[in-house]
């Protein structure tokens, strides 16, 4: 069973589950923030109408995602702990954070 708990005034949300989700819209990541326990799986999925954009975690290394297609989606598991940054590769200005607590 899925537990969440949102903070609007952070515009975060904590997780107790093993999976999570973050909304594509309006060329935002919806929530910016989301903190999540080791293990999960966070899912991002673009609810733009015409817009393509992907998932790119850039300061670790890895090699941008797929363009994503308005409802398309990207998976990634979190097995460390650790505040993991990402931006949407063609829109450098949408930013986003992952952070993975025990």
């Amino acid at each position: 069973m899925k537990k969440i708990l949102a903070t609007a005034a952070l515009g975060s949300l904590s997780v107790a589950a093993l999976g999570a989700e973050v909304r594509i819209k309006d060329y935002r990541f919806v929530p910016e923030k989301l903190v999540v326990k080791v293990g999960t799986t966070v899912k991002w999925t673009n609810d733009e109408r015409r817009a393509s954009h992907s998932i790119w975690f850039k300061e670790e290394g890895l090699p941008e995602s797929e363009r994503m297609m308005p409802g398309e989606s990207y998976e990634r598991r979190f097995d460390r702990t650790g505040t993991y940054r990402y931006t949407c590769g063609p829109h450098p200005e949408m930013n986003g954070v992952v952070e993975v607590v025990p």
